[in-house]
């Protein structure tokens, strides 16, 4: 979703990294990219887990650790990303997390986080108000506070970090189409991949919630499957054009005395 822009990576204006951090790495495929486009950089991918890649650039380095624990890396950071942690922390966990970030960046060093809102929307009424498309984002959101873990950060990200201390705050919001309706070739691509996402990974996000966490009190899996497959039928309906949103933020570590600059940039699909 971010192809036309000079740097698709990140937004934070890091010309020549030197140090970077990729918290919650996952495949490691954005600690792998960075690294190949900076080859003079030393680029860490921490997560709980290996990634399965067995090759990656000599400049790239996986680790097993818990951000939440103290941080032992000596040299300090001038980039450090963040994507899909939604209902990965409690709200204090974030808060710790935030902080740790911003005590190990270099004097005027970015972070950057994205995250998606898990809610379904729609601009054009093509979707019916009582769709069952519309009941996936109260419905994990409820869940998510009895997990104590709030799936709702995009509305709490931006605060958090600001809390934090980091200054000159950008917020950008972008609508992600979940399937192939869109004109726009570039939105239609980015369409299909997000639906194939919904699609494959529906079950195994809502069996644990909801047969733990549902509202008003826990399911069954015979329940959930019902459920998922309603919603599968809904996000294939060829006339149903639904998005959800993407929210992009990059702050800075001030250096001494310097002022907050905020800047907001919604970027807003348009169907021609």
């Amino acid at each position: 979703m971010n192809a036309d822009e000079p740097n698709p990576l990140y937004l934070a204006p890091v010309q020549t990294p030197k140090h970077v951090l990729d918290i919650g790495t996952g495949q490691g495929s954005w600690a792998i990219d960075v690294a190949d486009m900076s080859p003079h950089a030393v680029v860490r991918g921490v997560d709980l887990y290996p990634p399965p890649d067995s090759w990656v650039p000599p400049n790239c380095i996986f680790e097993v650790d818990d951000v939440l624990r103290q941080w032992t890396w000596r040299s300090k950071f001038d980039l450090i990303h963040l994507r899909h942690g939604i209902g990965a922390f409690t709200p204090d966990e974030w808060a710790s997390l935030y902080r740790q970030c911003y005590d190990n960046l270099e004097d005027g060093g970015w972070f950057e986080q994205i995250e998606m809102d898990i809610r379904c929307e729609c601009d054009d009424g093509s979707i019916p108000a009582d769709s069952v498309l519309f009941t996936w984002g109260p419905r994990f959101f409820a869940a998510g506070k009895k997990l104590g873990k709030s799936l709702n950060i995009t509305e709490t990200m931006r605060s958090s970090i600001e809390r934090a201390g980091f200054v000159d705050v950008h917020e950008k919001t972008t609508k992600w189409p979940i399937g192939a309706w869109p004109r726009d070739k570039a939105l239609k691509e980015a369409g299909l991949v997000n639906i194939q996402h919904w699609i494959a990974g529906m079950e195994g996000y809502s069996m644990y919630l909801l047969t733990k966490f549902g509202d008003p009190a826990p399911w069954t899996k015979e329940e959930v499957l019902v459920y998922v497959a309603e919603m599968r039928k809904a996000l294939k309906t060829p006339h149903f054009h639904a998005y959800q949103r993407a929210k992009r933020i990059w702050a800075k570590k001030p250096l001494s005395g310097e002022r907050t600059v905020t800047n907001e940039d919604p970027d807003i699909i348009k169907q021609e």
